[in-house]
Protein backbone atom coordinates (compact mmCIF):
# COMPACT_ATOMS: atom_id res chain seq x y z
CA UNK A 1 0.00 0.00 0.00
CA UNK A 2 1.49 3.40 -0.95
CA UNK A 3 2.12 6.05 1.68
CA UNK A 4 -0.97 8.28 2.04
CA UNK A 5 -0.09 11.58 0.38
CA UNK A 6 -2.74 14.25 -0.02
CA UNK A 7 -2.29 17.90 -1.00
CA UNK A 8 -3.10 20.61 1.50
CA UNK A 9 -6.45 22.32 1.12
CA UNK A 10 -4.56 25.61 1.43
CA UNK A 11 -2.27 26.52 -1.46
CA UNK A 12 0.40 29.12 -0.52
CA UNK A 13 0.52 32.30 -2.58
CA UNK A 14 2.92 31.79 -5.50
CA UNK A 15 3.38 35.53 -6.04
CA UNK A 16 4.20 36.20 -2.40
CA UNK A 17 6.75 33.37 -2.34
CA UNK A 18 8.39 34.52 -5.55
CA UNK A 19 8.60 38.05 -4.20
CA UNK A 20 10.01 36.99 -0.82
CA UNK A 21 12.76 34.90 -2.44
CA UNK A 22 13.38 37.02 -5.54
CA UNK A 23 12.46 34.20 -7.90
CA UNK A 24 10.88 36.26 -10.66
CA UNK A 25 7.29 36.40 -11.83
CA UNK A 26 5.35 33.11 -11.48
CA UNK A 27 4.07 31.63 -14.71
CA UNK A 28 1.33 29.70 -12.92
CA UNK A 29 0.04 28.54 -9.53
CA UNK A 30 1.93 26.24 -7.20
CA UNK A 31 1.64 22.56 -8.13
CA UNK A 32 1.57 20.00 -5.33
CA UNK A 33 4.42 17.47 -5.58
CA UNK A 34 4.82 15.35 -2.44
CA UNK A 35 5.06 15.39 1.32
CA UNK A 36 7.42 14.09 3.97
CA UNK A 37 7.50 14.09 7.75
CA UNK A 38 8.34 17.76 8.25
CA UNK A 39 6.63 19.39 5.29
CA UNK A 40 5.13 19.14 1.83
CA UNK A 41 6.75 20.11 -1.46
CA UNK A 42 5.23 22.42 -4.06
CA UNK A 43 6.56 23.07 -7.56
CA UNK A 44 6.83 26.72 -8.52
CA UNK A 45 7.67 27.80 -12.05
CA UNK A 46 8.68 31.40 -12.70
CA UNK A 47 10.27 33.34 -15.54
CA UNK A 48 13.64 32.61 -13.89
CA UNK A 49 13.30 28.85 -13.51
CA UNK A 50 11.65 26.08 -11.50
CA UNK A 51 11.78 25.92 -7.71
CA UNK A 52 10.89 23.52 -4.93
CA UNK A 53 8.93 25.19 -2.14
CA UNK A 54 8.89 23.24 1.12
CA UNK A 55 5.92 24.21 3.27
CA UNK A 56 6.83 23.30 6.86
CA UNK A 57 4.30 21.70 9.18
CA UNK A 58 5.91 23.42 12.18
CA UNK A 59 7.74 26.76 12.46
CA UNK A 60 11.51 26.39 12.08
CA UNK A 61 14.26 28.06 14.09
CA UNK A 62 16.14 30.42 11.77
CA UNK A 63 19.51 29.86 13.41
CA UNK A 64 19.16 26.09 13.05
CA UNK A 65 18.01 26.47 9.45
CA UNK A 66 20.99 28.70 8.64
CA UNK A 67 23.34 26.12 10.15
CA UNK A 68 21.92 23.28 8.07
CA UNK A 69 22.17 25.44 4.93
CA UNK A 70 25.88 26.03 5.67
CA UNK A 71 26.31 22.26 5.94
CA UNK A 72 24.49 21.73 2.65
CA UNK A 73 26.70 24.29 0.91
CA UNK A 74 29.81 22.52 2.24
CA UNK A 75 28.46 19.23 0.91
CA UNK A 76 27.75 20.80 -2.50
CA UNK A 77 31.32 22.12 -2.60
CA UNK A 78 32.51 18.55 -1.90
CA UNK A 79 30.64 17.28 -4.95
CA UNK A 80 27.38 16.05 -3.40
CA UNK A 81 24.46 16.73 -5.76
CA UNK A 82 21.28 18.09 -4.16
CA UNK A 83 18.63 20.77 -4.53
CA UNK A 84 20.44 24.00 -3.68
CA UNK A 85 18.91 26.03 -0.82
CA UNK A 86 17.76 29.52 -1.80
CA UNK A 87 17.83 32.41 0.66
CA UNK A 88 15.06 34.97 0.85
CA UNK A 89 15.76 38.52 -0.23
CA UNK A 90 16.20 39.53 3.41
CA UNK A 91 18.87 36.85 3.86
CA UNK A 92 16.72 34.43 5.84
CA UNK A 93 16.33 30.74 5.12
CA UNK A 94 12.76 30.47 6.40
CA UNK A 95 10.06 32.96 5.45
CA UNK A 96 6.53 33.43 6.71
CA UNK A 97 4.19 34.04 3.78
CA UNK A 98 0.56 35.01 4.26
CA UNK A 99 -1.30 36.08 7.38
CA UNK A 100 -3.38 34.44 10.09
CA UNK A 101 -4.75 31.03 9.18
CA UNK A 102 -3.36 31.47 5.67
CA UNK A 103 0.24 31.87 6.87
CA UNK A 104 2.90 29.33 5.88
CA UNK A 105 6.49 28.76 7.00
CA UNK A 106 8.51 28.11 3.85
CA UNK A 107 11.92 27.11 2.57
CA UNK A 108 12.93 27.22 -1.10
CA UNK A 109 15.32 25.08 -3.16
CA UNK A 110 16.22 24.66 -6.78
CA UNK A 111 14.00 22.09 -8.46
CA UNK A 112 15.33 18.68 -9.50
CA UNK A 113 13.37 16.38 -11.82
CA UNK A 114 13.58 12.87 -10.39
CA UNK A 115 13.66 9.67 -12.40
CA UNK A 116 11.10 8.34 -9.91
CA UNK A 117 10.79 7.78 -6.18
CA UNK A 118 11.12 4.03 -6.76
CA UNK A 119 14.40 4.31 -8.70
CA UNK A 120 17.14 3.19 -6.33
CA UNK A 121 20.52 4.89 -6.36
CA UNK A 122 23.45 2.56 -7.16
CA UNK A 123 24.90 1.09 -3.97
CA UNK A 124 28.45 2.18 -4.79
CA UNK A 125 27.34 5.73 -5.53
CA UNK A 126 25.50 5.97 -2.23
CA UNK A 127 28.62 4.75 -0.44
CA UNK A 128 30.82 7.25 -2.26
CA UNK A 129 28.51 10.15 -1.41
CA UNK A 130 28.43 9.22 2.28
CA UNK A 131 32.23 8.96 2.24
CA UNK A 132 32.57 12.47 0.80
CA UNK A 133 30.12 13.78 3.34
CA UNK A 134 31.91 12.21 6.32
CA UNK A 135 35.32 13.24 4.97
CA UNK A 136 34.26 16.85 5.54
CA UNK A 137 34.27 16.18 9.30
CA UNK A 138 31.86 19.13 9.45
CA UNK A 139 31.74 20.23 13.10
CA UNK A 140 28.60 20.16 15.22
CA UNK A 141 29.16 20.58 18.94
CA UNK A 142 25.52 20.18 19.99
CA UNK A 143 24.39 17.23 22.09
CA UNK A 144 23.19 14.25 20.07
CA UNK A 145 19.41 13.90 20.00
CA UNK A 146 18.40 11.06 22.37
CA UNK A 147 16.29 9.75 19.47
CA UNK A 148 19.57 8.26 18.13
CA UNK A 149 21.13 7.07 21.38
CA UNK A 150 18.40 5.99 23.80
CA UNK A 151 16.14 2.94 23.86
CA UNK A 152 12.38 3.24 24.34
CA UNK A 153 11.60 2.42 27.97
CA UNK A 154 9.84 -0.87 28.70
CA UNK A 155 7.03 0.93 30.50
CA UNK A 156 6.48 3.08 27.40
CA UNK A 157 6.03 0.00 25.22
CA UNK A 158 3.62 -1.48 27.78
CA UNK A 159 1.60 1.74 27.81
CA UNK A 160 1.43 1.95 24.02
CA UNK A 161 0.47 -1.70 23.63
CA UNK A 162 -2.25 -1.32 26.27
CA UNK A 163 -3.66 1.77 24.57
CA UNK A 164 -3.67 0.06 21.16
CA UNK A 165 -5.42 -3.03 22.54
CA UNK A 166 -8.02 -1.00 24.45
CA UNK A 167 -8.70 1.07 21.32
CA UNK A 168 -9.18 -2.20 19.37
CA UNK A 169 -7.21 -0.84 16.44
CA UNK A 170 -6.68 -3.43 13.69
CA UNK A 171 -2.90 -3.03 13.84
CA UNK A 172 -2.60 -3.85 17.57
CA UNK A 173 -1.47 -7.41 16.81
CA UNK A 174 1.21 -6.07 14.43
CA UNK A 175 2.51 -3.85 17.21
CA UNK A 176 2.48 -6.72 19.70
CA UNK A 177 4.68 -8.75 17.33
CA UNK A 178 6.94 -5.79 16.58
CA UNK A 179 7.77 -4.67 20.12
CA UNK A 180 9.93 -7.72 21.04
CA UNK A 181 11.91 -7.16 17.86
CA UNK A 182 12.45 -3.54 18.88
CA UNK A 183 13.55 -4.36 22.43
CA UNK A 184 15.97 -7.05 21.18
CA UNK A 185 18.36 -4.24 20.31
CA UNK A 186 18.33 -2.53 23.71
CA UNK A 187 21.64 -4.08 24.73
CA UNK A 188 23.35 -2.84 21.59
CA UNK A 189 21.87 0.64 22.12
CA UNK A 190 23.36 0.75 25.62
CA UNK A 191 26.77 -0.32 24.28
CA UNK A 192 26.81 2.24 21.46
CA UNK A 193 29.74 4.63 20.95
CA UNK A 194 28.75 8.07 19.68
CA UNK A 195 32.09 9.90 19.63
CA UNK A 196 33.71 11.70 18.02
CA UNK A 197 30.76 13.55 16.52
CA UNK A 198 30.51 15.30 13.18
CA UNK A 199 27.49 16.77 11.44
CA UNK A 200 25.66 13.92 9.69
CA UNK A 201 22.68 13.81 7.34
CA UNK A 202 20.89 11.49 9.83
CA UNK A 203 18.29 10.29 7.32
CA UNK A 204 20.56 8.79 4.67
CA UNK A 205 18.35 6.14 3.11
CA UNK A 206 16.94 5.18 -0.31
CA UNK A 207 13.95 7.50 0.17
CA UNK A 208 16.33 10.48 0.38
CA UNK A 209 19.14 9.35 -1.92
CA UNK A 210 17.52 9.44 -5.34
CA UNK A 211 18.29 9.55 -9.05
CA UNK A 212 17.40 12.49 -11.28
CA UNK A 213 16.38 12.34 -14.93
CA UNK A 214 19.99 13.00 -15.96
CA UNK A 215 21.12 9.90 -14.06
CA UNK A 216 22.82 11.76 -11.21
CA UNK A 217 22.43 10.53 -7.64
CA UNK A 218 21.01 13.36 -5.53
CA UNK A 219 20.48 13.69 -1.78
CA UNK A 220 17.42 15.45 -0.35
CA UNK A 221 15.89 16.25 3.06
CA UNK A 222 18.81 17.80 4.93
CA UNK A 223 16.76 19.73 7.49
CA UNK A 224 17.23 17.19 10.29
CA UNK A 225 21.01 16.92 9.92
CA UNK A 226 22.88 16.97 13.20
CA UNK A 227 25.63 15.53 15.39
CA UNK A 228 26.43 11.82 15.46
CA UNK A 229 29.43 9.54 15.08
CA UNK A 230 30.31 8.73 11.46
CA UNK A 231 30.56 5.06 12.46
CA UNK A 232 26.90 5.02 13.51
CA UNK A 233 25.61 6.67 10.33
CA UNK A 234 27.78 4.38 8.20
CA UNK A 235 26.30 1.28 9.85
CA UNK A 236 22.76 2.59 9.41
CA UNK A 237 23.37 3.40 5.73
CA UNK A 238 24.83 -0.02 4.98
CA UNK A 239 21.70 -1.68 6.33
CA UNK A 240 19.54 0.66 4.23
CA UNK A 241 21.40 0.31 0.93
CA UNK A 242 23.29 -2.98 0.85
CA UNK A 243 21.44 -6.18 0.03
CA UNK A 244 23.80 -9.14 0.27
CA UNK A 245 27.49 -9.50 1.14
CA UNK A 246 28.74 -8.27 -2.24
CA UNK A 247 26.70 -5.06 -1.91
CA UNK A 248 28.02 -4.47 1.62
CA UNK A 249 31.59 -4.74 0.40
CA UNK A 250 30.89 -2.50 -2.62
CA UNK A 251 29.36 0.17 -0.38
CA UNK A 252 32.28 0.09 2.07
CA UNK A 253 34.94 0.20 -0.65
CA UNK A 254 33.26 3.17 -2.34
CA UNK A 255 32.92 4.89 1.04
CA UNK A 256 36.62 4.43 1.86
CA UNK A 257 37.74 5.44 -1.65
CA UNK A 258 35.89 8.76 -1.21
CA UNK A 259 37.68 9.49 2.05
CA UNK A 260 35.12 8.08 4.45
CA UNK A 261 36.90 7.75 7.84
CA UNK A 262 34.63 5.30 9.68
CA UNK A 263 34.66 1.53 9.94
CA UNK A 264 32.33 -1.05 11.43
CA UNK A 265 34.03 -2.24 14.59
CA UNK A 266 31.53 -4.54 16.32
CA UNK A 267 27.76 -4.90 16.92
CA UNK A 268 27.64 -1.64 18.88
CA UNK A 269 28.33 0.21 15.61
CA UNK A 270 24.62 -0.36 14.93
CA UNK A 271 23.34 1.27 18.14
CA UNK A 272 21.88 4.23 16.25
CA UNK A 273 20.01 1.92 13.89
CA UNK A 274 18.21 0.23 16.77
CA UNK A 275 17.55 3.43 18.74
CA UNK A 276 16.23 5.28 15.71
CA UNK A 277 13.96 2.39 14.69
CA UNK A 278 12.47 1.98 18.16
CA UNK A 279 11.86 5.69 18.69
CA UNK A 280 10.37 6.01 15.23
CA UNK A 281 7.88 3.20 15.86
CA UNK A 282 6.91 4.66 19.24
CA UNK A 283 6.38 8.05 17.62
CA UNK A 284 4.14 6.60 14.90
CA UNK A 285 2.11 4.66 17.47
CA UNK A 286 1.52 7.82 19.53
CA UNK A 287 0.48 9.65 16.38
CA UNK A 288 -1.88 6.88 15.26
CA UNK A 289 -3.55 6.78 18.69
CA UNK A 290 -3.86 10.55 19.11
CA UNK A 291 -7.52 11.54 18.57
CA UNK A 292 -6.44 14.99 17.39
CA UNK A 293 -4.27 13.58 14.57
CA UNK A 294 -5.51 14.34 11.07
CA UNK A 295 -6.81 11.43 9.02
CA UNK A 296 -3.87 11.66 6.64
CA UNK A 297 -1.27 11.67 9.41
CA UNK A 298 -2.98 8.73 11.13
CA UNK A 299 -3.05 6.76 7.88
CA UNK A 300 0.63 7.55 7.28
CA UNK A 301 1.56 6.49 10.81
CA UNK A 302 -0.30 3.18 10.47
CA UNK A 303 1.32 2.60 7.07
CA UNK A 304 4.81 3.06 8.51
CA UNK A 305 4.13 0.84 11.53
CA UNK A 306 3.28 -1.95 9.10
CA UNK A 307 6.20 -1.14 6.82
CA UNK A 308 8.71 -1.25 9.69
CA UNK A 309 7.14 -4.46 10.99
CA UNK A 310 7.81 -6.07 7.62
CA UNK A 311 11.51 -5.19 7.63
CA UNK A 312 12.52 -4.34 11.20
CA UNK A 313 16.24 -4.39 11.94
CA UNK A 314 17.16 -7.28 14.24
CA UNK A 315 20.44 -8.39 15.92
CA UNK A 316 20.78 -11.32 13.52
CA UNK A 317 21.10 -8.86 10.64
CA UNK A 318 24.04 -7.22 12.45
CA UNK A 319 25.99 -10.47 12.39
CA UNK A 320 25.39 -10.84 8.65
CA UNK A 321 26.57 -7.29 7.93
CA UNK A 322 29.66 -7.55 10.09
CA UNK A 323 30.63 -10.85 8.46
CA UNK A 324 30.28 -9.29 5.03
CA UNK A 325 32.23 -6.19 6.09
CA UNK A 326 35.10 -8.32 7.35
CA UNK A 327 35.89 -9.17 3.73
CA UNK A 328 36.82 -5.55 2.88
Amino acid sequence: MPVPDRPSSHVPDAGAIASAYGLGRPTGDLAYSARGEIGCIWRLETVRGVWAVKELFRPADEAAASADVAFQEAAIAAGVSMPRPILARDGRVVSEVGTGDRSSSLRVYTWIDLAGRDVRAPTQEAGAILGRLHALAYPDDRAIDPWFTTAVATETWVELLTRAEHARVPWASTLAELVPRMTAGDGLIAAGRHTPTIRCHLDFNPENVLVDTAGRTVVVDWEDSGPEAAEQELASAIDEFARGPAAVRAFLRAYAASGGPATLRDPSSFAMSFAFGANLVASYVRQALDPSTTEENRDRAIHWIGDIAASAFIPGRVDELLEAAAGV
